[in-house]
This record gives C-alpha cells, structure tokens and sequence, in this order.
C-alpha cells in the first residue's frame, strides 16, 4: 500500500501528549506551554449530525438541536487562533460526523493556509468517502486522521453502528491508502481505531489488529467511557483512578459547539458547563472570563460537583496530580 508517514512522522506529530491518547497532553508540554493568551489545542464542531447510531454514544440524547457551524463564524475563529502561538492541535470533530458538512473540505484548507496548527487531526467513520472525497481530503492539507471502524466483523459493526456497512467502510479506507501511495505521498498519517470493552471479544480484537496492521499506520485500540455516566449500561474500560484530582484539560483546551456555545471539553456532550459564546464574544476574551476561571477554581477546590460533566469523568486520569503546579498559576483561577 505504500510505506505513508514514518515513525519519525508520527513521533513528531503526536510528541507533545501522552503514549495512547490524542487529548491528554504530557505534564511537561502542560508547564511549559499554558497560556492566558489562548487555549493550546482547539476542538471545533463542524456538525453534531451523524450517519450512524452508536449505542454508546449519548449524542441523540442532548438538548440543543443538530446543526452546521457558520462558515463566517469557522473563518472568525480561525483568524482569532492565527494571531497567538500556534496551536498544537486543531481537532476539526466533536459529537456529530464532520463530512457531512458541506463546507468540510473548506475548513480544512482554511486552517492549513493560515498555518492555525501543528497538527489538524479528524474523527471520523469515513461512511462519506468516495474517491474523489478521498482525493481532495489527500490535497487538503490535514496532519493526521482517526477513523472509528470499532470492530472486525460485520455483524459487530452493524450490532454497535446500526448500520450493515463495515466492508464499505473497510472499501474505502483501503483506497485511502492505495491512492496516496500512487500519489507517493507521505500522508497524512491515518489510524484505525478500535475500543476494548465487554462488548467486543478479545479474538475479535486481535482479528482487527490482524487485517489492519500491514496497512493503516497506526492500529489504535482504546479504552471506552461511558460518557460521564450517560450511557449507564456501559462498563468503563479506560483507565480510573481511586484518587481524584483536577483535569488539566481545563489549563489547555476549548472546545466550540457547532452553534458557539464554548465548553472545556469534548466530552460534554450536552453542553451542561458553558463558559462562553464565540457569537457573542472572542476565545480569548473565554479563555479569562470569570466563568472560565470559576471553573478550574472548583477543581482545585476539590468540588467536582459544580461540573456535571467532571462528576463521573475519568478523562483526568492519564495527566497525574499536578494540583501543587495549578495551584501556582493563580492567573488561570484568581
């Protein structure tokens, strides 16, 4: 299929977060790189519309309603986020499939010509590709892409998804690969990714590892969340922890709803901790507002429950308690 991005690639590209995981930056990168100036990584949400009806996701059941980010309203933050330091991440995903929107390709080419990122990285399922999405998602510029196969068989697919679609899916991944390789490009780098959890059996697990392995760059199994105690029947797999300390994605990260409702995290699916509204103001004018800063205060006071979606989270885990450190920056919580 062609050799694509080397491990020198991938090392560079990833080697500000800790081993496993595009959200949790190293504890080192988090000193040396926070700021009140702007978040470090930036999660935008193209759309909250999906193709697919995942049991163990809770997007159906949040309040606001499905919808597309303005394009006026995309440009404005990505030319806000071009006059800081370079993001480290631009996250181009959140609860819904970004190709369904129609300007995707657009967002893409937009922040890679005003050089907003180190790295501009997508989740997606990939059920939108065709050949020629593939081509012009290989000119557009992208770092690095995770697509959600999240299972082996088809009739896992279909139990989890919904849908019948898996070898579709699979079609069009390898044409991903073949086509870059007759392009001899190098990327982008592109994973496949599967979640270890009771609903999918070892053997399946390592059948994926098997198919995949000589061809994606990456092979990627995690663990799986139950989204903050919304999907009940679902038995957490990530890593926990008996301790609880402050989530440090608050010192780095934002996250923009597709309608502008701004959140600290991916993971607040239904928007319950809003601490901005980019229609109504800038992200940096967010990112040292009072309820921005109320907010990483009750972390490190210990009072996760002015959060709803910080009470049954395990996203915090990975960083370590870094509370004697966060406690230091007193002008990101006073």
């Amino acid at each position: 299929m062609g050799r694509g991005p080397t491990n020198n690639y991938y090392q560079l590209l990833n080697e500000d977060y800790i081993k496993g995981t595009l959200t949790c930056l190293r504890p080192s990168t988090i000193k040396r790189v926070v700021n009140t100036d702007f978040p470090n990584i930036l999660n935008i949400e193209p759309t909250n519309a999906c193709n697919l009806k995942c049991f163990y996701c809770p997007r159906e059941r949040a309040n606001k309603k499905v919808g597309f980010i303005d394009w006026n309203l995309y440009t404005r933050i990505i030319d806000e986020a071009s006059h800081y330091n370079k993001l480290i991440m631009l996250n181009l995903h959140k609860d819904g499939e970004p190709f369904l929107h129609p300007r995707f390709m657009d967002m893409i080419r937009y922040a890679k010509k005003m050089q907003v990122a180190k790295t501009i990285h997508v989740n997606t399922n990939a059920l939108c590709w065709t050949n020629d999405t593939i081509d012009e998602l290989l000119d557009s510029g992208i770092d690095d892409i995770t697509v959600s196969l999240d299972a082996a068989r088809p009739e896992t697919y279909k139990k989890h998804k919904g849908a019948d679609l898996l070898e579709r899916v699979e079609k069009q991944v390898l044409n991903f690969f073949k086509r870059r390789a007759k392009l001899a490009l190098k990327q982008p780098f592109l994973r496949v990714k599967i979640m270890e959890f009771e609903g999918i059996s070892k053997e399946e697990i390592e059948e994926f590892i098997d198919k995949w392995k000589d061809t994606a760059d990456m092979v990627q199994v995690t663990g799986i969340h139950n989204w903050c105690g919304a999907i009940e029947s679902l038995k957490i797999s990530d890593e926990t922890s008996s301790m609880r300390y402050p989530c440090a994605i608050m010192w780095y990260a934002l996250a923009v709803n597709w309608n502008g409702e701004v959140t600290f995290c991916t993971v607040d699916w239904n928007t319950e901790t809003k601490v901005g509204d980019v229609n109504k103001q800038t992200l940096h004018q967010i990112w040292n507002s009072h309820e921005v800063k109320e907010t990483r205060r009750s972390h490190l006071e210990q009072k996760y429950d002015k959060c709803p979606p910080c009470k049954n989270c395990v996203a915090w885990v990975p960083f370590g308690d870094l509370t004697d450190w966060l406690l230091q920056r007193k002008e990101f919580y006073l």
